[in-house]
């Protein structure tokens, strides 16, 4: 049987066990934002890059049907290049599932633990 003192010291335990998966889950929500925001970066600058292009062409043009086949081409590779920026994204939100269900299952299995160590034994 634990004493209240031992159950003061477990719930103490339990408190800073709390704070460091608090600060666990901060640190990896903080690691995938930076991840998100450099994949909407990446896209952004692709679209920028194409957009520039396509002026480019337009200005440089000697007729219409050079034109029009000079965009549909860019249009190819942009559509190939954020079809690979979108499997980037997709990863990258699989990764962060996994991430978070690790913290999640260890976060459990720490709290039984600590729970565990709080149940007053039958004698």
């Amino acid at each position: 049987m634990t004493t209240p003192k031992e159950s003061i010291e477990m719930l103490n335990d339990l408190g800073s066990s709390s704070y460091e998966a608090a600060k666990s889950l901060g640190e990896i929500n903080l690691r995938i934002m930076e991840r998100a925001l450099a994949r909407q970066m990446d896209a952004f600058n692709l679209l920028i890059d194409g957009g520039l292009r396509n002026i480019r062409m337009v200005t440089e043009a000697k007729n219409p049907s050079d034109l029009m086949r000079s965009q549909v081409d860019l249009a190819r590779e942009l559509g190939e290049r954020m079809l690979t920026e979108g499997r980037e994204t997709v990863k990258l939100a699989t990764e962060s599932r996994d991430e978070y269900r690790t913290w999640f299952e260890q976060g459990l299995r720490v709290a039984g633990e600590k729970f565990s160590k709080l149940r007053p034994t039958a004698a």
